[in-house]
């Protein structure tokens, strides 16, 4: 094999990259080969009897086979049980649920119509002031009830989320307003697709 660069010519920063390049990229198996053949010969484990199929019984079955613990009819599960065996346990509704993780509040119907009629104008006079979370504490009720009672955005929020979203996109980058740019671009053709 010749080699790639001339030995009279000077090496460059470049020609020895290359020159490089041309060594690593020469195919050598012989490490490869070696590793595969001792992987393969370490996972050839003879299985262990236990679980190799007797005489009588060719075909695959389950084996139960628990840790070394005291006996106790909770760790064997009923399907290891026969059907006539008294510890098989029958499980009750309780013991298949899960305990419940908050108590089950009482649903109360106790703001009259005036209030509701007091929280939208609340809202539509200083959305800002008369939030959502707000609104739910001074009339003791829950933020979906008050979401429920007042239906739509208060008057001129939506402007001010808008004016909101300008500032926030005037500070982007370029790159940035490129990227929502084509974002926006791709959501489209998605829509256009389905």
């Amino acid at each position: 094999m010749q080699p790639l660069i001339p030995s009279t010519a000077p090496l460059t920063a470049s020609s020895r990259f290359y020159k490089l390049c041309a060594q690593i990229l020469v195919p050598s198996f012989r490490r490869h080969q070696s590793t595969a053949r001792r992987t393969r010969s370490k996972l050839n484990i003879k299985p262990d009897s236990d679980f190799l199929p007797t005489k009588t019984e060719q075909h695959d079955h389950i084996i139960h086979n628990p840790p070394p613990s005291m006996p106790n009819v909770l760790h064997t599960p009923n399907i290891f049980l026969p059907k006539n065996d008294p510890r098989k346990v029958e499980a009750s509704p309780s013991q298949t649920l899960a305990p419940t993780m908050f108590k089950p509040s009482e649903k109360r119907y106790h703001v009259t119509e005036a209030q509701a009629d007091e929280m939208r104008a609340l809202r539509n006079q200083d959305p800002t002031e008369w939030s959502i979370n707000k609104l739910a504490t001074k009339y003791d009720c829950s933020h979906l009830f008050v979401k429920a009672v007042l239906g739509k955005l208060a008057f001129g929020t939506k402007k001010m989320q808008k004016d909101v979203a300008a500032a926030v996109k005037s500070t982007w980058s370029k790159p940035k307003r490129t990227a929502r740019e084509d974002r926006e671009i791709r959501k489209e053709l998605w829509q256009r697709d389905a």
